[in-house]
């Protein structure tokens, strides 16, 4: 059992897929890595039951991080936690942080972290990463 999972939610299949790709670089294979991006048929757009799905496929896991885009990601990821069970549901957080950043900073503080507070402090700081 993987101590923590991660799920990426986008509004943007291949956003998510790309992302997926970029973060299981740095990733040593500890930590399962779900996109659910995109809406149903391909579309633009985020999908409650795909969310919900992709948290499901890691309910062996002790903690779930979800990052997410946008404002309705995380609507659609909220409606995700409404369908799980609450066992299901308690292990899930939303991560507020940026989603490229903070989702690499995760996973990488992930493979190596004893709690979820370090993964989720490591998220976050991300936002204040300069570029330059």
């Amino acid at each position: 059992m993987a101590k923590f999972g991660v799920v990426l939610v986008s509004h943007s299949a291949l956003i998510a897929t790309g992302l997926k790709e970029l973060v299981n670089e740095m990733n040593d294979g500890s930590v399962p890595v779900i996109d659910a991006g995109g809406a149903d048929e391909g579309r633009i757009g985020t999908s409650a039951i795909k969310i919900m799905e992709a948290i499901e496929s890691l309910s062996d896991c002790e903690h779930i991080l979800i990052y997410a885009d946008l404002g309705s990601s995380i609507l659609s990821t909220e409606t995700a936690f409404d369908f799980l069970d609450e066992e299901l549901a308690a292990k899930c957080q939303i991560v507020d942080c940026p989603i490229v950043e903070g989702a690499l900073a995760g996973v990488v503080q992930a493979t190596m972290a004893e709690t979820v507070e370090e993964v989720i402090q490591a998220s976050e700081g991300a936002r204040d990463a300069h570029k330059l």
